[in-house]
C-alpha cells in the first residue's frame, strides 16, 4: 500500500534487521497453515490493552510505542506546515473479513486481485497494531491512491523524515511481493 507505514521490526524487537526475519507480530505457522499470501505475511491480532487512540475520537489505535512516535511524527510534520492524518491503524480480523469480501464483491473482483491491493484477513499489518495509512490532510482528494500521494507534501516529508520515527513504507512500488 503506498500510503501503508508500519512502525520498523527492529522498534517491536531491537535484535531483528529492518526487512530480515519476520517481524515478531508474525503468526507462529500451524501444521498446514498458509504463512504468505502474494506478499502479505500470516500477522498476529493486537489485544485491546495493548492500543493507544491516535485521533481524538479514538476510533484510530495503535501499540503503545508505535503510537507515541506516529504523535510525535505527526506534532513534527504540523510544524513544519504538513498535515499527516491518520486514514487506518489497527484493523481486526472480523474488520479485515468485512472489508476485504464486500470490497471484492462491490468491484467484482477474484481474490487474488483483491489481494493485490488489500491484505487478506489474518494477514494485514493492520491487524498487529503497527501499521498506518496515512493522508495528507491538505489534499484529502489524494487519500489513498497512488499518483497523486506520491506528490503531496505529506509524502515528500514521509519519505525525508518518516525513518526517523521508526516507520518505514510498507509496500514501496515495484515490491518483491507485488
Amino acid at each position: 500500500v503506498f500510503a501503508g507505514w508500519a512502525y520498523s521490526s527492529a522498534q517491536r524487537d531491537p535484535g531483528r534487521p529492518l526487512r530480515g526475519a519476520p517481524a515478531p507480530a508474525a503468526a507462529a505457522p500451524t501444521e498446514g497453515s498458509v504463512q504468505s499470501i502474494m506478499g502479505h505475511r500470516r500477522q498476529v491480532e493486537a489485544k485491546s490493552h495493548q492500543l493507544t487512540p491516535v485521533t481524538g475520537d479514538g476510533l484510530e489505535r495503535m501499540r503503545h510505542a508505535a503510537a507515541d512516535d506516529f504523535l510525535r511524527m505527526q506534532a513534527d510534520a504540523r510544524w513544519e506546515g504538513v498535515y499527516l492524518v491518520p486514514l487506518s491503524t489497527f484493523r481486526s480480523v472480523a474488520e479485515q473479513q468485512r472489508l476485504f469480501f464486500e470490497t471484492k464483491a462491490e468491484r467484482n473482483q477474484g481474490a487474488g486481485e483483491r489481494a493485490r491491493v488489500s491484505a487478506p484477513p489474518g494477514f494485514s499489518e493492520h491487524h498487529t497494531g503497527y501499521a498506518v495509512d496515512i493522508g495528507d490532510g491538505e489534499a484529502p482528494h489524494t487519500h489513498l491512491i497512488a499518483d497523486p500521494f506520491e506528490r503531496t507534501r505529506a509524502y515528500d516529508w514521509l519519505r525525508r523524515h518518516a525513518a526517523r520515527y521508526h516507520f518505514e513504507l510498507s509496500f514501496p512500488r515495484h515490491n518483491a511481493g507485488g
